[in-house]
């Protein structure tokens, strides 16, 4: 099959989840409170599973370190350096910490980036491996850098539990079952062979649907699109954060990189140059809901961030990469 035509059917598919959602509760037929055991259960089984066997397939190596130092500081930059352009606009302080959260992390595992790379690039599987090393390093820099700045910026009502009880709970509680699957991965591309029956069965495929399905479908469970295109200052912010700051950032670490050391491979400069276009993570909401910000500001961001980068970075991505 055709590789843009891959992806537009994963994406078609995707929409189709979110959409689904939304309608099953505007009809009552689904109460938004099965979002929750319908996004544990992705998150624990399938996104687990993924992130095994995606790094099990194709082994790191020693320059991919890089990774970690890219993604850490374009964490910290995105999310900090959107706070002082929120507040020269006028926005709430709930508003600047949603604004910074949705700047600071990326929709690049497997709901959208990893398989875009999966698809797009010539070597899908160590594409796909690099991807979901590149969001692992995401989601523990995010604990440690965004989680803080969260707090700050949360209601009184998040007070009730100390920082460092949700920092630890992200790495032991099973919702953090993914990061240990990419790290048990890691370890076993170096030791044992990858099992034969996965590469010779689409169950990677399998998975990445079946992910897309619970992780779209129980957001549309609760997404609410009333007065979204009110919030336009915030679009406009984590707009310019994702689809300008993050890519010329990244192009500029890419280069300094280059000059100090022996740089990425190749494809681990495809992956990070196509995550760095990546819209707001389904991280978003999860998060203002953990730190009780504006819930609904949150949705709207990630939608409305969504599309946008449907309608202009997708198309020029596919063209340059199909």
């Amino acid at each position: 099959m055709d590789p843009t035509l891959r992806f537009v059917i994963f994406g078609v598919f995707s929409s189709a989840c979110l959409w689904g959602g939304y309608v099953a509760r505007k009809r009552g037929w689904l109460d938004e409170t099965v979002s929750r055991p319908i996004h544990f259960h992705t998150v624990v089984w399938t996104w687990s599973l993924a992130a095994l066997f995606s790094l099990w397939k194709t082994p790191l190596q020693p320059q991919d370190l890089w990774l970690i130092v890219m993604q850490t500081a374009i964490v910290a930059a995105a999310g900090f350096g959107a706070i002082p352009v929120a507040r020269l606009c006028g926005c709430t302080r709930e508003q600047t910490g949603v604004i910074a959260i949705a700047s600071s992390v990326g929709n690049f595992g497997f709901t959208l980036g990893a398989y875009l790379c999966y698809t797009l690039l010539d070597d899908g599987a160590a594409a796909l491996t690099l991807a979901i090393v590149y969001v692992s390093i995401m989601q523990v820099a995010g604990v440690i850098l965004i989680y803080p700045l969260a707090r700050h910026y949360a209601g009184r009502s998040s007070a009730d539990t100390p920082l460092w009880r949700l920092i630890a709970a992200n790495f032991i509680d099973p919702r953090g079952l993914p990061l240990w699957g990419a790290v048990a991965g890691a370890v076993l591309a170096h030791h044992v062979p990858f099992p034969r029956v996965v590469r010779e069965y689409p169950l990677l495929d399998i998975l990445f649907f079946v992910g897309a399905f619970g992780g779209y479908f129980g957001i549309g469970l609760r997404l609410r699109l009333g007065r979204s295109l009110h919030d336009w200052k915030a679009h406009a912010i984590v707009a310019g954060m994702k689809f300008a700051f993050i890519p010329l950032l990244t192009l500029a670490m890419l280069r300094g990189i280059g000059l100090v050391g022996s740089g990425l491979g190749p494809t681990a400069r495809q992956v990070v140059l196509v995550c760095s276009c990546m819209p707001a993570a389904i991280w978003v909401p999860m998060m203002a809901n953990l730190f009780h910000l504006d819930i609904r500001l949150a949705g709207s961001v990630w939608l409305w961030n969504t599309i946008l980068f449907l309608l202009i970075p997708l198309p020029v991505l596919l063209w340059l990469l199909a």
